[in-house]
């Protein structure tokens, strides 16, 4: 009986602890694409990305490491990558400067 409600304490305190990591917003960076980015994992297979806003020319830097990141998150499995903002139109010859798009804020689901 013992045994029982010891084996059952530890694992409420394992899940209580895997719990406490949802909701919890990670500031790291990336040496590689020396990215400054935001990672909050939202559930066991669900992520929120974000990466501090940036000038026009480091998009293609950001978007790269944003599919290589998730790629690294979700392991062997398919991945869905939904950018919620950040995102702006390509335009070759622009006629006014570029408005600031924002941060690139994607979320990740691993499947």
């Amino acid at each position: 009986m013992t045994r029982v409600l010891v084996g059952l304490a530890v694992l409420f305190a394992s899940l209580a602890l895997h719990a406490k990591d949802h909701g919890k917003v990670q500031a790291l960076y990336d040496f590689d694409h020396k990215v400054h980015y935001r990672q909050t994992q939202l559930a066991d297979n669900k992520y929120k990305l974000s990466i501090r806003e940036g000038s026009y020319q480091e998009f293609a830097k950001q978007s790269v490491f944003m599919l290589r990141h998730s790629a690294a998150l979700c392991k062997s499995d398919k991945f869905n990558l939904k950018f919620v903002s950040g995102i702006q139109a390509f335009e070759k010859f622009p006629t006014e400067p570029r408005a600031n798009p924002g941060p690139l804020v994607a979320e990740l689901t691993c499947s």
